[in-house]
């Protein structure tokens, strides 16, 4: 009898992460802490130069988690932000407790900043991760500027509504300036993204809850899922356009 799948087989692989730091050992943890995620593909760099040419290829990344100390080009620690940051989300990692270098890592588009050493708590990097890839696969122009693009990807995120007309709602616009924003944007369906968030956040909370120690989180994970085989369905039947907005967005328009 064949090994049974898991609920979110489909998504394995989709979502693209870079992890850059010099210290082979803690590429190593972050990956084996990120690894039972299956949606993610995972890859690592030991210097800015490695990172460079993974970022500026075709292949979309959605998330980069970053040493801040790595100074190979232009001795710049801040250089790959600088190329990268209008369209990757960055997950600074730093051992210095300096305000003036987190304030510029932020000013230059890095999400979070998470210290290094024994206040790093595995649990919050991994939310963390989950949250800044998926706003990144949902709209990779996130925080560009203060549009109704942005402002409708944060009603996503805070309200999780389950229909297009919800979302328009909350957001206080009429469905069609809503599918309008995103098509003249990104050249996205609202559907599709609505359903690429359903899809991804049930995903998400699926590795929570089967990664947890907690012994009833592992045991009713499944059951706990609300209408995962209705998002598989949807994914089949629209399998082409979710794939090629999650590997390409619409990023070649502001490289």
């Amino acid at each position: 009898m064949g090994k049974e799948r898991h609920p979110f087989y489909y998504l394995d692989g989709l979502v693209s992460l870079l992890l850059i730091d010099d210290d082979k050992q803690i590429r190593n943890m972050l990956g084996d802490l990120l690894a039972p995620i299956r949606i993610y593909t995972i890859k690592k760099a030991s210097c800015a130069a490695q990172a460079e040419a993974i970022l500026a290829s075709p292949q979309r990344t959605h998330l980069c988690v970053m040493d801040l100390g790595l100074s190979d080009i232009d001795k710049d620690e801040f250089y790959l932000l600088r190329r990268f940051g209008g369209r990757v989300s960055f997950v600074v990692l730093t051992g210095s407790n300096s305000p003036q270098k987190g304030f510029t890592a932020h000013q230059l588009g890095a999400r979070t900043i998470i210290e290094k050493g024994g206040g790093f708590d595995p649990s919050t990097f991994i939310r963390t991760v989950n949250h800044h890839a998926l706003l990144n696969v949902i709209n990779p122009r996130y925080g560009m500027s203060a549009d109704t693009l942005t402002a409708s990807t944060d009603v996503l995120f805070r309200t999780s509504p389950q229909f297009v007309s919800e979302w328009a709602l909350e957001l206080g616009i009429t469905d069609r300036e809503l599918r309008n924003v995103w098509t003249k944007n990104l050249g996205a369906n609202t559907k599709i993204i609505l359903a690429i968030h359903q899809m991804f956040s049930a995903a998400l909370n699926y590795y929570e809850w089967v990664t947890s120690p907690v012994e009833t989180y592992r045991n009713t994970a499944v059951e706990e899922l609300s209408g995962y085989r209705r998002l598989e369905e949807y994914f089949h039947c629209h399998r082409s356009v979710i794939t090629d907005f999650i590997e390409y967005g619409n990023v070649v328009n502001f490289l």
